[in-house]
């Protein structure tokens, strides 16, 4: 890989404060709803589509916008147990300030809330939602979500419903069964959701963050996940929905060794490798997806590896 001096990738740290690598599951969920909703309303799947819609893309940057600032805003919050943990050093280390990353978020906020509600009431009130539970409940008294285990999978549940729905909602107006297709997106969501607690498991049992994980434990946190995995199977299976099922399957016996060998090695496999799976199905719907995924991953990887020498994102996992 190309190598250049760390002073020359700074400027890029406005960008990655965002979390890019974050990306991903957004606009996979949303995605998601956009492609059950043609599903649902035209009895058809996507097959390569090359159509450029240039207001969808429009409407997944300004998603993009509001998600990545809600990042931000956990980053201020946990720049302590972030330290304790070693990872995402922009704002934990000062590389930039919490009060400059603070006035980034809420003008990125308002930017995507403007350019959302100017299109359609229900999207701004979705993406209201989405900010509201990721940038504040979450985060914030007197809530802090994100430290009671049960409430911080709830949360980003719900957040998981806003994208479906916003996705929904870009292709056909939200009815009573844009819910009942979420099901299995839900279990599958939450399923991932839930093993995400586990990696950071020492630090936050360490700075007493009572996540799903340090409550349960890390055997029993990977047996929940299980079950739900499979229930979205199962879910996806009777609604007919190919592009939840089929990454569900390919996912199941990774979710399967990671109960019998309950080691974060296969927990990293199998929240990245499912999330590749459900990628890589709406690939085959919409190629240009596909070229925005390897955009990001390259672009993330060029930029850690350069910036602070980590082999960072990788599906290479020791």
């Amino acid at each position: 890989m190309i190598k250049l001096d760390k002073k020359y990738l700074q400027p890029l740290d406005y960008l990655f404060i965002f979390r890019p690598t974050l990306f991903f599951p957004i606009w996979i969920i949303t995605l998601s709803g956009y492609e059950a909703s043609k599903l649902f309303s035209t009895q058809q799947g996507s097959w390569w589509t090359l159509d450029f819609n240039w207001n969808i893309v429009f409407n997944f940057f300004l998603i993009t916008l509001a998600c990545g600032s809600s990042f931000i805003l956990n980053q201020i919050k946990d720049i302590k147990t972030d330290k304790e943990n070693k990872k995402l050093f922009l704002i934990s280390e000062n590389y930039i300030s919490a009060e400059l990353a603070s006035k980034i978020a809420y003008i990125s906020i308002i930017i995507s809330l403007i350019g959302l509600f100017i299109q359609d009431l229900s999207l701004g009130l979705l993406l209201s939602g989405v900010i509201a539970i990721w940038g504040y409940v979450y985060n914030f008294p007197p809530f802090e979500w994100k430290n009671k285990p049960i409430l911080g999978v709830i949360s980003n549940l719900i957040v998981g419903i806003f994208l479906f729905l916003t996705g929904w909602k870009m292709f056909s107006p939200i009815n009573i069964l844009a819910f009942v297709r979420f099901i299995p997106y839900f279990f599958g969501w939450g399923a991932i959701a839930i093993l995400t607690t586990i990696p950071d498991f020492e630090g936050d049992k360490k700075n007493q963050k009572q996540t799903i994980a340090v409550l349960f434990g890390i055997t029993q946190t990977i047996w929940i996940s299980f079950i739900m995995v499979i229930i979205a199977f199962i879910s996806g299976y009777l609604l007919e929905d190919p592009y939840i099922t089929n990454p569900v399957l390919l996912s199941i016996p990774l979710f399967i060794i990671t109960v019998i060998k309950p080691k974060n090695i296969w927990v990293l496999r199998t929240i990245r490798y499912s999330l590749l799976f459900i990628a890589l199905f709406l690939c085959v719907g919409y190629p240009y997806f596909f070229v925005v995924i390897i955009i990001n991953y390259y672009l993330s990887r060029f930029y850690y590896i350069n910036r602070f020498d980590l082999d960072y994102p990788s599906f290479h996992i020791e």
